[in-house]
């Protein structure tokens, strides 16, 4: 009995001493937890608590130089679910697929391949209308870890397209998260697409700010805790253009039904005052999700209206480019200007025919006279003279095949076709004289922008002072009101003489206002409008038609190019296009008139 009793009692001493080694233990696991580990577990317990939430920052706006507003925002709503607080899943997506009216299957693969982590937002739905709003936050209860946020979707209140101008928003790439992330973007953000959104990206985004806000276990937002701190987003700064907003839409509804670009350039400065590129569409469309269908229709399209034929259609210049084998000529010392050449009608080369546009031919005409007339045979005649490298020389001169630098992505540089280029193309040795004829008509392989002939016109109005043709004119930060101008790119043709420059713009002076110039019809009155007509051959259907110029003669303002896919005659559909815009721009008194030269109005 007694060893019965001492082995009861020893098993009794051994069950305490586990007893308080296991209580010890944990009490060192609760000391541990509690003092020594207290800061990381208290932060993981905030986590279901406490809730960062992202403010976004309201998007810069864009303007026209006198201050009206062209691109505005509206709020936008985005549903968005967070993975750590959603409760019952499958119920949650069941319950959302209804009221979205979208298939739930959908949801779940958006969750699936957008999730990165348990705290990280997953966007599911984008521009969801305010009544919907107002259905998820009645049934929120249904909804744990489902929240919603505002984002900026633009607005254009003038009345103004111009979408190859404006471009658009959309929703960030992985492409791009990867190449922006260090810039403080995440899934999900919103970031300039196309044209001036995307260019001028960093000056119109902001910087977001947040706060932090407790939720219950259902994940709804209790209140907001100041006392944990916050950060108020700074809106994006505001963009001035140096378009005039009343000049744009009048080019707008003169180019409506056509296709083709034009533009309107400050000859001090560079500044673009007017662009249009046609067709074009509504820029409205990419402000909410685009409908399959209507992205098809866009892409099919025949007018391609989502090229912008501004910067990145490259065609022939037709005659406008006479000008450079001019300069060329005179500078190289290569013709007497005061010679005349018979013009018939056409040149033979060979058995080969060179048609002169006029049919009946000009008779005899000296440079100033070929140039006013556009007469094709003096300048086939004159090329011959020149020879191939002047001829590319000073077409690199004044700047073809290259880019203007505008602040637009995707500019195309243009073709100046050389002798490399030729045998590359054709074989050493087989490339044609009927080739090289072309070319002192601004046909064949040369290629050029609408926007490089407007500069190209800019640098004759100024004698070979150019400058970047730009969209931007000013950034003002809307906190502090504080004005960053943006200051032009100066661009240079060196080695044209004064001589020769005057001969120029005599040529010039004479389409438009001599007896027998071929841009009678861009006239405006008031002013003298110097400029010269292009009518550029299309083997795909109707010639090309091109105005080119600057005005006022004696103290030139404004440069500018209009061109007309298709379009034919530059004398009859070109030029009209080129008085309307000098019109409107001296009834707004926007060009001054030179003291020296005051006519009436027609």
């Amino acid at each position: 009995m007694a060893k019965w009793l001492h082995m009861v009692s020893r098993r009794v001493v051994i069950f305490r001493a586990l007893l308080i080694f296991a209580f010890l233990g944990l009490l060192s696991r609760f000391f541990y937890v509690q003092i020594i580990d207290q800061e990381r577990y208290f932060q993981a317990s905030n986590k279901n608590r406490l809730r960062q939430v992202t403010l976004a920052a309201p998007r810069g706006l864009i303007l026209d130089r006198y201050g009206e507003i062209l691109v505005d925002n509206l709020p936008a709503y985005s549903i968005y679910a967070i993975p750590n607080e959603m409760k019952a899943r499958d119920s949650v997506f069941a319950v959302l697929a209804n009221l979205l009216q979208r298939p739930a299957d959908d949801l779940r693969r958006i969750y699936r391949r957008e999730r990165r982590g348990p705290f990280q937002r997953v966007k599911l739905a984008r521009y969801v209308e305010l009544p919907l709003l107002a259905r998820l936050e009645e049934r929120k209860m249904e909804l744990p870890g489902i929240v919603f946020d505002v984002e900026p979707r633009r607005f254009y209140p003038a009345g103004i397209k111009a979408p190859h101008v404006f471009g658009y928003l959309g929703e960030i790439t992985e492409t791009e998260l990867e190449m922006y992330r260090d810039q403080g973007y995440e899934k999900g953000d919103i970031i300039g697409k196309k044209g001036l959104e995307r260019i001028y990206e960093p000056i119109l985004r902001g910087e977001k700010g947040y706060h932090y806000v407790e939720v219950d276990a259902l994940g709804r937002e209790v209140r907001v805790l100041k006392e944990l701190g916050e950060k108020l987003p700074r809106p994006g700064k505001n963009l001035y253009l140096a378009i005039d907003a009343q000049l744009q839409r009048f080019l707008e509804t003169v180019m409506a039904d056509k296709r083709g670009a034009a533009v309107v350039l400050n000859c001090k400065n560079g500044e673009v005052i007017a662009m249009v590129s046609k067709p074009d569409y509504n820029p409205e469309i990419f402000t909410r999700p685009i409908p399959k269908t209507v992205w098809e229709a866009l892409l099919n399209d025949p007018g391609h209206p989502l090229y912008d034929r501004m910067i990145q259609s490259m065609y022939p210049p037709g005659s406008t480019y006479k000008l450079v084998l001019a300069a060329a000529a005179l500078e190289k010392g290569l013709v007497d200007p005061d010679e005349t050449v018979y013009c018939p009608g056409y040149l033979r080369l060979g058995i080969r025919k060179f048609e002169c546009w006029k049919k009946s031919g000009h008779g005899s005409v000296n440079l100033l006279q070929a140039i006013e007339q556009s007469c094709n045979v003096y300048f086939f005649r004159l090329i011959q003279k020149v020879g191939l490298n002047p001829w590319v020389e000073f077409s690199r001169k004044f700047h073809f095949g290259r880019k203007t630098g505008i602040d637009l992505f995707g500019e195309k540089d243009g073709l100046v076709p050389d002798s490399t280029y030729f045998n590359n193309r054709y074989g050493k040795g087989n490339w044609s004289r009927g080739q090289f004829l072309n070319l002192s008509v601004g046909q064949g392989d040369l290629l050029v922008t609408p926007l490089q002939m407007a500069a190209f016109a800019m640098l004759l109005a100024n004698r070979g002072i150019g400058f970047r043709p730009h969209l931007g004119r000013m950034i003002e930060d809307p906190i502090t009101g504080d004005e960053q101008y943006i200051a032009p790119d100066t661009v240079w043709v060196r080695g044209i003489s004064s001589r020769t420059w005057d001969f120029l713009h005599e040529g010039m002076f004479r389409v438009v206002n001599g007896e027998h110039g071929t841009a009678k019809l861009a006239n405006p009155g008031r002013i003298h409008v110097a400029g010269k007509t292009g009518t550029a051959q299309n083997p795909h259907g109707d010639d090309h038609a091109w105005f080119i110029g600057f005005a006022p003669f004696e103290d030139p303002q404004v440069a500018f190019a209009i061109f007309i896919e298709n379009g034919g005659s530059g004398s009859a559909k070109a030029a009209p296009i080129a008085r309307g815009i000098l019109r409107l721009l001296l009834r707004n008194q926007k060009i001054r008139i030179p003291d020296a030269m005051r006519l009436r109005m027609d």
